[in-house]
């Protein structure tokens, strides 16, 4: 039991890892709702799980020094191309809140799919999962079960903070006029443009 507090404290800690993906949560879920960025959370554990499977299956070797340079230049590249097309769609179109709820219900689904496209794009957390493996791996003589139960319960702890998260944020929607929203919106394109060009020069 001792050994899964220790899986504990990394969800506590991977919910308040500040890459594009904290900000991208907390934005959604103030400016879109607590059901919108919950998908979108779905999304960025799929890619967690994805992650993990590659690094606990050996596949991890593409993180390697060799190849992690084109691997934090495309990324990169990735990550500075979103924030330029969203700030300049932010820019460009009227907001367009009221639409059927039919609607909103199947486009759920996209915020789940942009959550697994922005976090699997960042190489950091692949290796990051392999570490955990290695380090824990050998405290329990490299069980399956008990190194998958560590990745199970890391991640509902990391489910469980960023939902209190997304409570306490969505409070704040009340607050804040469609002026705010935007500049928060344009802020968040911007710090998302600065992490890409940080991951391109890591990778040059």
């Amino acid at each position: 039991m001792a050994d899964y507090i220790d899986a504990v404290v990394f969800g506590f800690i991977l919910s308040f890892s500040f890459g594009p993906i904290f900000f991208i949560l907390l934005e959604t879920s103030i400016t879109r709702g607590i059901k919108q960025a919950v998908f979108m959370d779905f999304g960025v554990i799929v890619s967690d799980l994805l992650f993990f499977s590659l690094a606990y299956f050996g596949a991890s070797k593409i993180a390697t020094e060799e190849n992690q340079p084109a691997l934090f230049l495309l990324g990169g590249v990735i990550l500075t191309v979103y924030s330029v097309v969203s700030f300049i769609n932010n820019v460009a179109k009227k907001k367009k809140i009221k639409k059927a709820k039919a609607v909103e219900e199947t486009r759920l689904l996209k915020y789940t799919v942009k959550g697994f496209l922005l976090n699997i794009i960042n190489v950091s957390y692949l290796v990051i999962w392999a570490g955990v493996i290695v380090w824990f791996g050998p405290k329990v003589e490299m069980s399956p079960v008990k190194i998958w139960t560590f990745f199970i319960v890391s991640v509902i702890t990391y489910l469980a903070i960023n939902l209190l998260k997304f409570l306490l944020s969505s409070r704040l929607k009340s607050k804040l006029t469609d002026k705010v929203l935007f500049y928060i919106r344009q802020g968040l394109n911007i710090l998302i443009l600065i992490f890409g060009i940080v991951l391109i020069f890591k990778g040059l």
